[in-house]
């Protein structure tokens, strides 16, 4: 009876250390792997700057690369509205010119009379 029970004691451990491994060996690959994803090489095999200013030319270089983008896409937005406002402008002037046409043609009937 003691032996039965103590089988049944040692077997739910080893279940527990069992469920216990799996779950940590999950876990280490889950949390482990997003650090392999990063750049792990050493230091000394890393490009180094030749100059101190080296990087901080790097640095304002993107700043001045993101400036020039954003200056395109200012340029282009600022054309699109130019252009959008030109062609409403043709329409209205189209628009004038018949007006003008019309009140003409009512002048000439008026005077007609």
């Amino acid at each position: 009876m003691l032996a039965m029970q103590l089988g049944s004691i040692l077997m739910f451990l080893a279940g527990i250390a069992l469920l216990t491994a799996l779950l940590m060996r999950r876990s280490y690959r889950y949390f482990g792997g997003r650090k392999r994803r990063f750049d792990t090489r050493p230091i000394d095999a890393q490009p180094r700057p030749k100059s101190k200013w080296d990087g901080a030319m790097h640095d304002s270089m993107a700043v001045i690369e993101q400036q020039q983008v954003e200056l395109a896409q200012l340029s282009r937005d600022v054309n699109g509205q130019l252009d959008t406002k030109i062609l409403i402008l043709r329409e209205l002037i189209a628009r004038s010119e018949k007006q003008i046409e019309r009140m003409e043609e009512l002048l000439r009937e008026g005077q007609k009379m």
